[in-house]
């Protein structure tokens, strides 16, 4: 029987460690493209198309009062690119982001019960390993 604990896994976005993340799918990363497609010829033939899309989205969950907004805040208003790192160590998961930027920053919206700030991360060269 496996355990399962959130703990385990960190994420760093230019060299500051992300806290306060919000219940739920609190970390989202994939890549923006299959890696490989298939071209079926008249006559049965299949050709494997490889892709040269290396760009991927990482998408943050944070609950309003996590201290790593303001951190990302000034990340999304420098314009300037930075990178990701996602380790889970209890499934031995590295994802690496190079080149991202902060593809839209969230509405403000504020209701009775705190919901998360989901905070989208474009990344230019993806990989999981």
């Amino acid at each position: 029987m496996g355990v399962h604990n959130f703990k385990n896994t960190q994420v760093i976005v230019n060299n500051a460690i992300m806290t306060g993340f919000a219940d739920g799918d609190a970390i989202q990363s994939e890549s923006n493209e299959d890696k490989w497609t298939q071209t079926v010829g008249a006559g049965g033939d299949v050709t494997y198309n490889e892709s040269n899309n290396d760009t991927g989205l990482v998408t943050l969950t944070l609950k309003p009062s996590s201290s790593s907004i303001p951190v990302l805040k000034a990340l999304y208003k420098s314009r300037e690119p930075f990178n990701v790192l996602i380790h889970d160590t209890e499934n031995n998961v590295r994802v690496t982001g190079e080149n991202c930027r902060i593809q839209k920053w969230p509405a403000f919206t504020r209701a009775e019960e705190e919901s998360g700030v989901e905070i989208p991360i474009l990344v230019a060269k993806y990989k999981e390993d």
